[in-house]
């Protein structure tokens, strides 16, 4: 049985630009620089406006992004501002989201204000 989310998405993959900032940083080998899989972030059901909202969550956003590669904190992320963020990532924003499997959802909490 698939149930309908009460949830929106955006949809964040890296680009090229974000890869090189993290491998300044960084000595592991960063994988699949050339198609990264994008993280899901869930927002609000109903919103109108792509701009409003993805500037709401921007820096959360780019946070997380930055602890998924940069596990020593040392990357500098100043450069990406939310007028410039589509030249580090891919941003896709949508309004429905149905999950499909019968386990209930697991819940994690992260603190991303580090």
């Amino acid at each position: 049985m698939i149930k309908i989310l009460n949830r929106g998405y955006i949809s964040v993959a890296p680009k090229t630009l974000f890869w090189a900032e993290a491998q300044k940083v960084t000595d592991n080998q960063i994988i699949n620089t050339k198609n990264p899989e994008a993280t899901i972030y869930l927002v609000e059901e109903d919103f109108w406006d792509d701009e409003v909202i993805l500037k709401k969550h921007f820096k959360q956003i780019v946070l997380s992004e930055k602890r998924q590669v940069d596990t020593s904190g040392l990357m500098n992320l100043e450069a990406i501002t939310f007028e410039n963020i589509h030249d580090y990532f891919e941003i896709h924003l949508g309004n429905l989201v149905i999950d499909n499997e019968d386990k209930p959802l697991q819940v994690t909490k992260d603190d991303l204000s580090n």
